[in-house]
């Protein structure tokens, strides 16, 4: 009898796996309940039509050939309606209820879709990616490392099927990479705690009849030469994406007294959908040099994408080398700091994320904020409200940034993340009186409501499995609580914590009904810290050689 209902007993000491499986029951149920096919607001038919027929549409479209049309849901009032010639999308139109087209964008005349061209260009994705695998990859080549680094590398296929529109295939392209980035960043923060395998650095491994100080330098030439590139790419870049221009026009409403929300220019599509800290970040920068259309410049929103990736760099640099001072910090030390920045800054597409202006990367700099200051409840939970007002998706590492904390550390945290709160409602307030915080509530309702083509499920034309996806995501969240509430050993351990926050922004970014590729680099100094962090070194010999004749060298053998 005991033997009979032994998996039960076992289950019943596995109350994070039943919490999952009630949240994923009774989340998949109900999100599939209300999950419905919203209608277009125009038709199929009509709104093609009013494409056919408006004169400036068949200006931009002289000369395309196309043999694909497809409408979809953009919201309540727009359907999109996009021609493609075989798989390749060749322009977008916005058509309103009334038969209006009031947006139209022809991809033909386009280089790139967004960010530098220096970016695009094969050489340096190339010479990145050869020095993201130098800095990241580990001997011997059977290693999980080396597969989370092929892994990683592999989310450059989304940006250049997207360079070359093929919208489709780059959002599946993405899709085995983050799935098993997911389960890898889950598996790492949940699974059994094992010592890693033991492994070399690659680039140690290949220079290892090298002195330690020898490669230390090499490394900090190459650093600072990155760091240059980034810079001068970023601010240089002529193609800043339309959120760059959405931030920087509602921080110029804002310095003039006016919530972005329902105020906007309208020359970027539900530029207004952010929380208010996304504008009121960018508020001094439009003091200086205010945004009121597509044609101003946002040189500074470029400027604030490029030095968070440097502060990113900086930060990496000096988690992974240690608390000691730069002088006292031994060759090893050093390297492993130098090797943490450069596997951030040579992430392949980070360079085209930078030079978009987006406000991804400050995004990925306060979560990053927020994991290492992990053992000052106080101040880590006060970063990660700052990171939910900047964007929502960090919100859902409110529960488990909360679960391990008891006592005066819980009260603290609730205390900050208040104070947090309570600030950016003040802003609101401020500005927009009482009607300033609904106003900002059914703007980025838009997030969630939004029809897009440029998602997983819309992809694979399956989106009556969304609601499950979503449900799923849920349930990791829920499990990942209820393990933080329980297990000590876990909640103290930073790395394992960052491979979880990993984990879960994976899970949204897939449950999501828009995808862009500039979102993987919120994880990525996560991953730089958890599963693509410094690996268990194991002992390389350096090759010595002595002289046993006129001029004959011997190596020792170790």
């Amino acid at each position: 009898m005991t033997h009979r209902f032994a998996p039960i007993a076992r289950l019943r000491r596995r109350p994070a796996l039943w919490a999952a499986i009630g949240m994923f029951l009774v989340c998949g149920v109900l999100l599939t309940a209300v999950h419905a096919d919203r209608p277009l607001p125009l038709g199929a038919r009509a709104a093609i039509a009013a494409v056919r027929h408006d004169h400036a549409s068949q200006v931009r479209l002289r000369g395309a050939r196309w043999d694909n049309v497809t409408v979809s849901r953009v919201d309540g009032t727009l359907d999109r309606v996009r021609l493609a010639l075989g798989s390749r999308v060749l322009a977008d139109f916005a058509v309103d209820r009334a038969g209006a087209v009031v947006r139209g964008m022809d991809y033909r005349s386009q280089v790139v879709p967004y960010g530098s061209t220096i970016a695009y260009e094969p050489a340096v994705l190339g010479g990145l990616t050869l020095l993201f695998v130098l800095m990241a990859g580990v001997m011997p080549l059977r290693r999980l490392r080396n597969l989370d680094v092929l892994a990683a590398v592999s989310l450059l296929a989304p940006v250049i099927l997207l360079q070359y529109r093929y919208l489709d295939a780059s959002v599946v392209a993405s899709l085995p990479s983050l799935l098993y980035l997911l389960g890898r960043c889950t598996w790492a923060g949940l699974g059994p705690r094992r010592p890693g395998a033991p492994a070399t650095p690659l680039l140690t491994w290949l220079t290892r009849d090298w002195e330690a100080s020898r490669r230390v330098r090499l490394m900090g030439i190459g650093l600072v030469a990155l760091s240059l590139v980034v810079l001068m790419v970023g601010i240089s870049s002529t193609r800043p994406v339309d959120v760059s221009y959405a931030v920087m026009e509602g921080a110029t409403n804002l310095i003039h007294g006016v919530l972005p929300y329902g105020h906007m220019p309208g020359d970027v599509l539900h530029g207004d959908t952010y929380p208010i800290l996304s504008y009121a970040a960018y508020a001094p920068l439009a003091l200086v040099a205010p945004v009121s259309s597509m044609w101003d410049s946002v040189d500074g929103a470029l400027t604030v994408a490029a030095m968070s990736a440097l502060l990113a760099a900086a930060v990496l640099y000096r988690h992974a080398a240690g608390p000691r001072r730069r002088a006292r910090r031994s060759p090893q030390e050093q390297e492993a700091g130098l090797r943490a920045a450069i596997v951030w800054l040579s992430f392949p597409p980070l360079l085209i994320v930078v030079s978009t202006g987006t406000t991804d990367v400050v995004l990925a700099v306060i979560i990053l904020f927020a994991v290492l200051l992990w053992r000052r409840p106080a101040a880590s939970s006060g970063l990660l409200a700052v990171a939910a007002w900047f964007k929502l998706a960090p919100a859902a590492l409110v529960p488990m940034w909360l679960a391990p904390l008891r006592g005066r550390q819980l009260v603290a945290a609730i205390a900050a993340m208040t104070a947090v709160s309570a600030a950016m409602l003040a802003v609101l307030i401020g500005v927009g009186g009482l009607a300033g915080v609904p106003a900002m509530v059914h703007a980025v309702a838009y997030q969630f409501s939004r029809g897009s083509p440029q998602s997983g499920w819309s992809a694979l034309g399956i989106e009556w499995l969304q609601p499950i996806g979503q449900a799923a995501v849920l349930a990791l969240i829920a499990a990942v609580t209820v393990r933080m509430f329980r297990d000590r050993t876990l909640s103290s351990d930073r790395t394992r914590v960052a491979a979880i926050a990993a984990g879960v922004l994976i899970g949204l970014q897939l449950s999501s009904d828009y995808w862009a590729f500039l979102y993987v680099v919120w994880v990525v100094p996560l991953l730089a810290t958890s599963v693509l962090g410094e690996p268990a070194t194991m002992r390389v010999e350096r090759a010595e050689t002595f002289t046993v004749g006129p001029g004959e060298p011997v190596p020792v053998p170790a």
